[in-house]
């Protein structure tokens, strides 16, 4: 299923495929509900953590000895967080590609022409 370009619903329907093999890999408790989805939160957490370091390292902000940051290195961590994401949401049933487009709505609509506002409502 991999292409170049993945659209939000072929990445939601891979997460939905990842999220079950990742429940058979588990004992029957840690592959249920609620623990399975905090467990996916928490990966979602370190993911992001991640991310921010390679932020901070490519704006110069982390110590030499963390390692070499690079484009493809934020690609991957970005491409982390969206794959974590997209398995949380397909374990609680949310539509990603329906809440993103509702999202990027509701930023529009309030926004004045010439004027950007942040991402939170």
């Amino acid at each position: 299923m991999v292409t170049s370009e993945l659209s939000v619903r072929e990445l939601c329907e891979w997460a939905g495929g990842q999220a079950e093999r990742l429940r058979r890999g588990l004992s029957e408790e840690a592959g249920g509900y609620p623990a399975f989805v905090l467990a996916q939160a928490a990966k979602l957490a370190e993911e992001v953590g991640e991310l921010q370091a390679e932020v901070l390292g490519q704006a110069g902000y982390q110590r030499r000895a963390k390692g070499g940051f690079t484009p493809e290195g934020m690609a991957g961590e970005l491409a982390d967080v969206l794959i974590c994401t997209a398995i949380l949401a397909v374990s609680h049933g949310v539509d990603l590609g329906r809440a993103v487009a509702d999202k990027i709505e509701r930023i529009e609509e309030r926004d004045l022409p010439g004027v950007t506002g942040g991402l939170v409502d």
